[in-house]
C-alpha cells in the first residue's frame, strides 16, 4: 500500500526537487553545532512572552515552572528526533517528509512550512524592530526594520554553514545578556516572595494550557531540524545529535519562558507588551534587555528565512535559493512596514492555528523513518507521487484531534470543553499518526 504510485510518468529527479543532498565531503559540522544553533535560536522574545501566560492565568510560580518544563521536554524530544534524520539522510526536512506522504502531498506540506516560516519571520521582525526603537528612541522604525531584514538576509544568503557560525556566536552573546536579565530579576526576591496567584482559570485548565502552549512552540521548529543537521556526517553519533539538539532547544526555551515569568511578576500588572515590561523593570539597564530581544529575533529569523527558501525549493520553485532569499526579504520588509501596529497580533493567532498541521506530520515522518524503514538509507528514488498510507494516516489523525482542539478563534472542540478548555490535540494527532502509519505499513508488508 505504501508504495502505490499514481501516474506512470518518470521525471528527472533534478527537476522534481530543488535541494540536492549534502554529500559526506561537505558535512563538516560537529554534533555540538546543533546545541549552539537551537540554543541561540530559542533565546527569543517569543519564548520570553510565553512566560507571561501562566501569570495571566493566575498560576503559582511552582506550578508554572513545572508546566513549562513538561511542555519543553515533550516538544524538545520531537525536535531532537527530527534533527537526527539530517545526518542519516543528508536532505532538508521537508524533502525527507516527502517519503511517507508522497511528492505531491509533500509539496503541500512544504507550502504550509513556507507559510509558517514566512509568518514567524514577519512577526519576529516587527517585534525585534520595536525592541530596537525602544532601546534607541531616536531610531526610525522603518530603518530598524530594514536593518533587521538585511542582517538576517545576509546570514540566510550565505547558507547553512554561515548560519551555524552565526548561531554559535549568538549563543554566547545572548547567553550573557539574558543571564544578566535573569540575575537582575532574581535580585527582586522580595517582590517574587510576595506574589500571590489570582487563579483566573481553574488550576488544571491553566496548567494544561501552559503545557500545550510551551510544547507547541518548541515542537514547531521540527520541520526545520534536518535543514541544519544535514551538515553533520552520517558517521557521527545520532545519540549526540539528539542530545545536543534537545539540550540546546529545551534549555533555552525553558530558560526564556522562566525569565518571562519572573518579569511578569515583578512588573506587577503586565501591560501586554513583554518588551515594554522588561524595559520598565530594568530601568537604566533597559537597553541591555532591548538589545537582547532584538538580537534574539535576528537569531531566530536567520533560521526562518533560510528554511523559508529551502521550503520553496522543495515545492518545486526553479529559482536559485539565494534569489528566493532576496525576494522573501523584500516581501517581509514591506509587510512589517505596512502592518507593524496590528499585523503581528493577527498573524500570531493565525500561526498558532497553523501549528495544528505539524504534529501529525511529525508523527507520520517519524513512524516512517524510525519504525517502518529503520536501517534503510533515504533516497529520492523512494519518493512516489502519492503515498496513500501516509496521507490517510495524516488526515485521520487531524480529524480525530479536532474534538480536542481549542484554537484562538471562536471554536472549541467538545472534548476540549469537557477538559475546561485544555487543548491536547497536538498529543492526540501525533499519537494517532504514529500508530496508524505503523499499523498500515506492517499490514502492507504482510500482504
Amino acid at each position: 500500500m505504501s508504495e502505490q504510485v499514481f501516474g506512470s510518468r518518470k521525471e528527472d529527479e533534478s527537476q522534481l526537487y530543488g535541494e540536492t543532498e549534502i554529500h559526506e565531503s561537505g558535512r563538516t559540522e560537529k554534533e555540538i553545532s546543533t546545541f549552539y544553533l537551537w540554543f541561540a535560536s530559542n533565546l527569543t522574545i517569543a519564548d520570553f512572552a510565553l512566560g507571561f501566560l501562566p501569570i495571566e492565568f493566575g498560576m503559582s510560580i511552582t506550578s508554572s515552572i513545572i508546566a513549562l518544563a513538561i511542555g519543553n521536554i515533550a516538544g524538545g524530544i520531537l525536535l531532537a528526533l527530527m534533527s537526527t534524520m539530517g545526518p542519516k539522510a543528508g536532505f532538508p526536512q521537508m524533502i525527507i517528509g516527502m517519503k511517507p506522504m508522497g511528492r505531491l502531498p509533500g509539496r503541500i506540506m512544504s507550502v504550509l512550512q513556507w507559510s509558517n516560516t514566512g509568518g514567524w519571520l514577519t512577526v519576529n521582525i516587527v517585534i525585534a524592530s520595536l525592541a530596537l526603537t525602544t532601546a534607541f528612541s531616536g531610531l526610525n522604525y522603518i530603518l530598524s526594520i530594514a536593518l533587521s531584514v538585511v542582517v538576517v538576509a545576509i546570514a540566510a544568503f550565505l547558507g547553512g554553514k554561515a548560519i551555524h557560525r552565526f548561531e554559535r556566536i549568538m549563543s554566547f552573546v545572548l547567553g550573557i545578556m539574558f543571564a544578566f536579565v535573569t540575575i537582575f530579576s532574581l535580585s527582586k526576591m522580595n517582590v517574587l516572595a510576595s506574589y500571590s496567584p489570582s487563579h483566573v482559570l481553574p488550576e488544571y485548565a491553566a496548567f494544561g494550557t501552559t503545557v500545550a502552549v510551551s510544547f507547541s512552540y518548541i515542537m514547531s521548529w521540527s520541520p526545520y531540524a534536518s535543514d541544519y543537521s544535514r551538515y553533520i556526517s552520517s558517521r557521527k553519533s545520532g545519540r549526540k545529535v539528539f542530545a545536543y539538539t534537545f539540550i540546546g532547544g529545551a534549555v533555552a526555551s525553558f530558560w526564556l519562558e522562566a525569565a518571562g515569568l519572573l518579569v511578569a511578576i515583578i512588573s506587577g500588572r503586565p501591560s501586554g507588551n513583554p518588551a515594554g515590561d522588561l524595559n520598565s523593570i530594568l530601568g537604566g539597564f533597559g537597553v541591555i534587555g532591548m538589545l537582547a530581544l532584538f538580537l534574539g529575533g535576528l537569531s531566530a529569523n536567520s533560521l526562518n528565512l533560510y528554511s523559508n527558501s529551502v521550503s520553496l525549493k522543495a515545492v518545486g520553485v526553479k529559482m536559485k535559493r539565494t534569489t528566493l532569499v532576496v525576494i522573501v526579504s523584500i516581501i517581509v520588509m514591506a509587510l512589517a512596514i505596512i502592518g507593524y501596529v496590528t499585523f503581528y497580533d493577527f498573524y500570531e493567532t493565525f500561526l498558532l492555528i497553523l501549528d495544528y498541521w505539524i504534529t501529525p506530520w511529525i508523527g507520520v515522518v517519524a513512524a516512517d523513518f524510525f519504525i517502518a524503514n529503520r536501517g534503510k538509507k533515504f533516497s529520492l528514488s523512494s519518493i512516489v507521487p502519492v503515498n496513500r498510507t501516509g496521507v490517510a494516516s495524516y488526515i485521520v489523525a487531524i480529524l480525530v484531534s479536532v474534538p480536542f482542539m481549542n484554537p484562538p478563534v471562536n471554536f472549541i472542540g467538545p472534548i476540549a470543553q469537557l477538559l475546561g478548555g485544555v487543548d491536547i490535540s497536538y498529543f492526540v494527532s501525533f499519537g494517532v499518526a504514529v500508530l496508524l502509519y505503523t499499523g498500515l505499513s506492517k499490514r502492507h508488508e504482510s500482504n
